[in-house]
Order: structure tokens, then sequence, then C-alpha cells
């Protein structure tokens, strides 16, 4: 895996979007918010296959957040939704245009509802992660995130572990000539029994995985725990052991470790002080232990705006605007699939986002490296 990656998390739905309602409508089904119909938040341009358009010119303006993700100096986004079904490509190729790398999310769902058809849908998914050619995986693509969260969203380390084995299984068999692309499993900062946090999901996790030599998946694997942890604690001394937490993690699994969430909400009175601590002891952890820390992806590039006001909705760089920049207008050929009887055609109104203090804290540690 590469290292030095400046990361962000990415999944800056506009007014208008709720998870649990998401499945009801076209533009929001499955919450991904990387395939084409989304590009007037993300990209330049779009226009409807009834007409309904935006670009970089008024009055209706696409956002165009990639551009903006480089200017800040952000070189790997971690997404968290992916429906193989939409088209990515423009996405994928927009971000490379950029030179912005992509982790790409294997949902929950697949851990879930999705588990026992593994062998069905894994192919679809490595299609979905594929270059136009359909020869290897996009150039784009730094590496691949299977679920999110086990405690909080109910799938367990043995979900995993079948998941995830399948997943190399397949690649052998059906798509021998991809590269081998390195493949994480984000953890919420709870010790799952163990020792310190993570390291009891770790311990069963690897005990398993560390076996399957398929695609050399045990030499592919990396630490994706997610931590709002000071820079005391993750790097000079963990719950008064002496040591920082990456260099704990790092001794016991001998893998590198990549956060695939990083920081502190904005209703703490300390949040700059925390994240500057985070973000600047992270990179310079980095640039003097290259195999053990490769990269953070800073939580988040815009608040959750269906929590806005709580400390869930506060963590971003940016927050979401009042203003509306686009609505564009979508017929049913925009979308390549919906699977429900009652499903709602919805306008997607793109709004402004408006930098919190934290945009600059990002960008300070991001842009000096």
């Amino acid at each position: 895996m590469n290292t030095n990656f400046n990361g962000i998390c990415y999944q800056p739905f506009p007014h208008g979007y709720d998870p649990s309602l998401a499945n009801n409508t076209l533009i929001f089904f499955g919450s991904d918010i990387a395939y084409d119909a989304m590009a007037p938040i993300w990209g330049d341009h779009y226009t409807s296959k009834g007409g309904s358009s935006c670009n970089l010119q008024g009055p209706n303006k696409a956002r165009n957040d990639i551009p903006t993700l480089q200017n800040m100096g952000v070189n790997l986004i971690r997404l968290y939704d992916w429906d193989p079904r939409n088209p990515h490509l423009k996405f994928l190729d927009y971000c490379e245009a950029h030179n912005i790398k992509v982790l790409v999310p294997v949902s929950n769902y697949f851990l879930l509802e999705g588990l026992p058809l593994r062998n069905d849908k894994i192919p679809e998914l490595i299609h979905s992660f594929s270059n136009s050619n359909g020869t290897d995986y996009h150039s784009a693509i730094a590496g691949i995130i299977i679920g999110n969260e086990p405690r909080v969203s109910h799938f367990t380390v043995q979900d995993c572990i079948a998941f995830t084995t399948t997943f190399a299984e397949v690649e052998a068999s059906k798509f021998s000539s991809y590269k081998q692309l390195p493949i994480g499993h984000p953890v919420d900062f709870n010790t799952y029994g163990g020792a310190y946090p993570c390291f009891g999901f770790w311990d069963t996790l690897f005990a398993s995985l560390n076996n399957v030599t398929a695609k050399n998946l045990n030499k592919r694997l990396f630490l994706a725990p997610q931590t709002y942890n000071q820079a005391e604690y993750l790097f000079k001394n963990a719950e008064g052991s002496g040591k920082g937490y990456v260099d704990l993690a790092y001794e016991k699994y001998q893998k590198p470790i990549l956060f695939t969430e990083i920081g502190y909400d904005r209703t703490n009175a300390n949040y700059e002080q925390v994240v500057q601590g985070q973000l600047s002891g992270s990179i310079s952890y980095a640039a003097q232990n290259p195999n053990k820390l490769v990269g953070i992806c800073f939580f988040q590039f815009a608040d959750k705006v269906w929590k806005a006001g709580t400390s869930e909705g506060s963590f971003g760089a940016n927050s979401q605007g009042d203003g509306k920049l686009c609505t564009i207008n979508y017929v049913n050929g925009d979308f390549t699939h919906w699977d429900s009887k009652d499903i709602q055609n919805v306008p997607l109104n793109v709004n402004n986002l408006v930098h919190t203090p934290l945009y600059d804290v990002v960008v300070k540690n991001y842009k000096k490296v």
C-alpha cells in the first residue's frame, strides 16, 4: 500500500437526504454518493436524460467537490456505500484526473442480507471496481474496505471472515489477472473484549484470514481503526502502557495501519486543538514510520445533513449551507434499477457548503506535506 495518504471521509449528501428514507427514492437509493446521477455534487456537470442540467456556470451550478478536495491537500477519499449496479467510472476517472485515490467500499448490506448471496454478489462488486476495459481494478482505487463498524451495524467478525475469504477465492478463480489491492475492515474504537480498542475483533479476524493464501489475501490485509482519541493516546501512551496505540497495534499484528476515521466533533470546546494534534501527530509519525502508519481519513468533508446540530452531525470541515446551487429533475432513465414498487423520483437539490474552523485545520496540515 502506498504511504502518506492524507484522506477524508466523503458522504456529503445534501438537504433532503435521510438514510432511513433513502431507499424510498431513486436518487438516494443505496446511499451511493459516487455514481453518475450524483455528479452535480462531486462533478462539474450533469445532464439528466430528461434534459435537466448543471455545470460550473449559473444559474444551475454544479458543486464540483473533487477539485475542492484536491485544493485542500486531500489525496484519498474514503467512501461508505456503493451499489455495484450503478455506473461509477466517471467518478473514479474524475478522482484520478485530480490525483485523488479512492478506498472503495463493500457496503454493510453485503455482510448482512447479502452474505448468503456472496458468490453472486462479489463478481458484481469486482466488475464495478474495474477499469473501462474490464481488465483490472481501476487505477484510481487504493484499496477495498469491507463493512463499517460491525458492533454498531450488527454484523460479526465471522461474517467478515466468510465474506473476505470468499472475495479472495473469487478473485483467484475469476479475476486472476487483477492486481492485489489492500483490504481492510473499518472497526469502531471499542475493545471488543480485547486489551485495546479493536484488538478483540482483530484477534479473531486475523487468526483466520492470516491463513487465507488465495490471491495472497494474508499479505494484503491492513488495520482500519476509527478513532476520536487524542494524539497522546495514539502515539505516546495508550492506557498507561508507555507506548502509543499505533505502536502497540503494529507490534501485535505486523500490519500497516490506515485510520479510516479520525477526528473530533465541534460540540467540544477544545475540538480544534484535538484535531490539530491528531492530524499533525499522524502525519509526523507516518513520515518517520511509513511501514506502520500509511495514512488517515479525516472524519469528515461535510456534516451529516440528517444529524444537524448534534455531536454526530458536527465533525465536518464544512457545514451544510442553506443556499441552493442547483436542482436536478430526473427521469427513470437516469437510474439503472429500483427495488420498490412505490419508489419516489424526487429532485436533487444541491446546497452550498460553509467552511467550519476544521477546514483550516485540515488544510494547514494536508497542504504542508
